[in-house]
């Protein structure tokens, strides 16, 4: 056995836009809100993972822009390598999505694994932000 930490888990996050630039969001139980989620099959690309969470992928235009993060939680045998989508709505979707605006969105949102959520958003939607691969910084927990 090498020093080589074990496979992460690979989890995609979806950042999906509308027209207005409101992002939608996933009620769950108690009123908590997400980012839409879902952890990759073993053989399944970020994007199909992605597509899974569409209800009616032709209404999802990708954006430019991927987010790659690894999150290191602390005390957790294997770390999470954590990709984040952007999209946008072309048409309305269903009624489980709740649309807020984005700096609304972001502060309502549970940690990421990193402080770096509201300007890569900020950038993204004011196009600062190239086109391809940004990697965020991950927190540091102790």
């Amino acid at each position: 056995m090498g020093m080589y930490a074990p496979k992460g888990q690979r989890e995609v996050h979806l950042l999906r836009f509308d027209g207005r630039q409101r992002i939608g969001l996933v009620r769950h139980a108690r009123d908590s809100l997400s980012l839409p989620t879902a952890a990759c099959a073993p053989q399944e690309s970020y994007r199909e993972a992605v597509c899974r969470l569409v209800d009616g992928a032709a209404a999802l235009r990708f954006g430019g822009v991927v987010a790659r993060l690894d999150v290191y939680p602390h005390g957790a045998a294997a770390h999470r390598k954590v990709r984040l989508f952007t999209a946008h709505a072309e048409r309305s979707c269903s009624a489980s999505w709740l649309w807020m605006p984005w700096r609304q969105a972001v502060l309502r949102l549970p940690s990421l694994g990193t402080s770096e959520l509201a300007e890569f958003v900020e950038g993204y939607l004011e196009g600062w932000i190239p086109d391809g691969w940004i990697t965020l910084t991950a927190d540091l927990r102790r």
